[in-house]
């Protein structure tokens, strides 16, 4: 909801108000959530995904707009989020020049007018197995792995991997790190495991918004050939996957530069 707070003939204070029927905020982790890399949940294996950034960036960008941003919210019964915002009152004509916005919502087709890289006969055809719980995430990245020639199908946990590598065979896995019921850490732990039996290795591209230091060694503890941090960047995506199935062989990616793949959130 929006509705005009103040008015002058300099610009207009507008109040903006976003509730939703969650699962609520406590008291304690409503004085941290604005705060950088601050999750009401900060385990790798929660139901509700993010960074812990969103919040953080969103108080920086109502302060710049001469605002302020609050949260009203009981455990179990949702919460409301409110800021304010002052803007400069604009002449009734239309620049129609602008380019219009476009939300994108989940289970919004994904604009056919998006880049991307076209097929390389070269490196076409991975059957590949996508591990992502969200899923605006889910459709952006089997569009564009898609475009470029490969299968895509999609498990929305660690567990629903496991499974799948079970019914089917795959040349890649595109893990993302912080998943419900299963993180990624884990389903990579136990696919390794298993691997000691079968003896074959499938490589594994983790999927993270974390950048934090330590965390690419955590990756590669687990047992992933390549490191990949969201947000989404096209061209590196298809770059991480070459070097990765280059000749069929584990990649070290110690030194190399990180690699953006998917939003946290679209």
């Amino acid at each position: 909801r929006v509705e005009c707070e103040s008015r002058s003939d300099e610009g207009m204070g507008l109040l903006f108000t976003v509730a939703d029927t969650g699962i609520g905020i406590t008291v304690d982790q409503q004085r941290s959530i604005f705060q950088a890399f601050t999750q009401a949940d900060g385990s790798t294996t929660r139901k509700y995904g993010g960074t812990g950034l969103g919040l953080a960036i969103s108080s920086q960008l109502v302060s710049l707009m001469q605002g302020r941003i609050w949260v009203e919210s009981k455990t179990g019964q949702g919460s409301t989020f409110r800021f304010t915002a002052r803007f400069g009152v604009k002449s009734a004509a239309v620049d129609r020049a602008e380019p219009a916005l476009r939300s994108v919502a989940p289970g919004d087709a994904i604009p056919s007018s998006l880049p991307v890289h076209r097929p390389d006969a070269a490196h076409s055809g991975f059957n590949i197995l996508l591990a992502e719980d969200n899923l605006v995430n889910q459709k952006l990245a089997m569009r564009l792995l898609e475009k470029r020639g490969h299968s895509v199908v999609v498990a929305v946990n660690g567990l629903e991997a496991l499974e799948a590598l079970e019914h089917q065979e795959f040349d890649l896995v595109l893990m993302d790190v912080q998943m419900p019921e299963m993180s990624g850490l884990e389903a990579t732990e136990a696919i390794r495991i298993k691997e000691r039996e079968t003896g074959r290795h499938i490589p594994i591209i983790a999927m993270t918004a974390h950048a934090m230091r330590g965390d690419r060694e955590r990756c590669l503890e687990a047992g992933m050939d390549g490191y990949a941090t969201k947000p989404l960047s096209i061209g590196e995506l298809f770059k991480a996957i070459e070097e990765v199935m280059g000749g069929g062989q584990r990649s070290d990616i110690r030194g190399q530069s990180e690699v953006g793949l998917l939003t946290a959130d679209l």
